[in-house]
């Protein structure tokens, strides 16, 4: 079975046939939109400290773009430059996921078929394994590290990510021929 994705051909009577996957974009002023908007999330939850401005006591302007959705607790959060980022390491993994993957959903349907119902699935899968992760923590059963949120969040925003793909981007299979070459 040959790899979705790549070319491949295959000898038919005397000619040569080549079958490709080429990408067909829809909605691209949306893909655009969400584009721009995912990498500016990210980069706002990096914080002061990646603009180099001064913290004024843990609070700044990317903090507060934040605040009604993060916890923004400073031992739960990654530093640039000695400051705290504007959201937990749980949620810049969730952002971070999802730009990154939003980034790359032109290449996408090049080499994986994308199967919403089994994306669906691990979406479900990743909101569990985040919610237990919170509360093994809570109960001291266990303790999480800024890592471990970290990827437990990019697993929530690489799923999501990936379940618009067929939204923005598709899958086309064009056969062509080429005889006498």
């Amino acid at each position: 079975m040959q790899s979705p994705g790549i070319f491949f051909g295959a000898v038919q009577g005397r000619g040569f046939g080549v079958i490709s996957m080429k990408v067909k974009a829809q909605k691209k002023g949306l893909y655009i939109s969400l584009l721009i908007v995912s990498s500016g999330l990210l980069i706002i939850g990096l914080g002061p400290g990646l603009f180099n401005h001064p913290d004024l006591g843990g609070y700044s302007w990317q903090h507060m773009v934040f605040d009604p959705v993060c916890h923004q607790i400073p031992e739960r959060s990654f530093s640039i430059n000695g400051q705290s980022m504007a959201v937990c390491s749980r949620s810049l993994g969730i952002y971070g996921g999802f730009a990154v993957m939003v980034l790359l959903m032109p290449l996408i349907p090049r080499f994986f078929t994308v199967i919403n119902s089994l994306l669906l699935k691990l979406i479900i899968a990743s909101i569990v394994v985040n919610f237990v992760d919170v509360l093994v923590n809570y109960f001291s059963i266990w303790s999480n590290t800024l890592h471990s949120r970290f990827w437990l969040g990019a697993s929530f925003g690489v799923s999501l990510a990936l379940y618009l793909t067929n939204e923005f981007f598709k899958r086309i299979n064009t056969q062509e021929n080429y005889y006498g070459e």
